[in-house]
């Protein structure tokens, strides 16, 4: 899920994460009493449910993973909308491409040649 999509509650504890000094994009894994310790730190009781009851965000026992901060980090730091024309204009080029080498039906491939 990106950053963009969490509800504003979720996104307020990306920000906690971010303010307790992870920023590092890379750096997305966390254990479980670390998670409670920022909630805590910040008023909740516990780490939140949407997190660690999320076993598709259990990379190994007590640690979680919350990629949702790289997309806050990027977006921080201004780069995550260099990166997402990137990677659109990337794949508008290989559709451009495999529409162009599929346009003329008179030319052969090399597979259909040797067979």
């Amino acid at each position: 899920m990106k950053y963009s999509e969490l509800k504003p509650k979720q996104q307020e504890f990306i920000q906690w994460l971010f303010d307790d000094g992870n920023h590092d994009e890379d750096k997305t894994m966390f254990q479980r009493g670390y998670l409670k310790r920022v909630a805590n730190d910040n008023g909740m009781a516990w780490a939140p449910a949407w997190l660690v009851k999320d076993t598709g965000r259990v990379s190994k026992r007590g640690f979680y993973n919350v990629p949702e901060l790289s997309d806050f980090i990027r977006e921080a730091s201004g780069t995550a909308s260099d990166e997402d024309a990137l990677i659109e204009r990337m794949q508008d080029e290989a559709v451009s491409e495999s529409e162009s080498s599929t346009g003329d039906p008179s030319v052969e491939s090399s597979a259909t040649v040797a067979a």
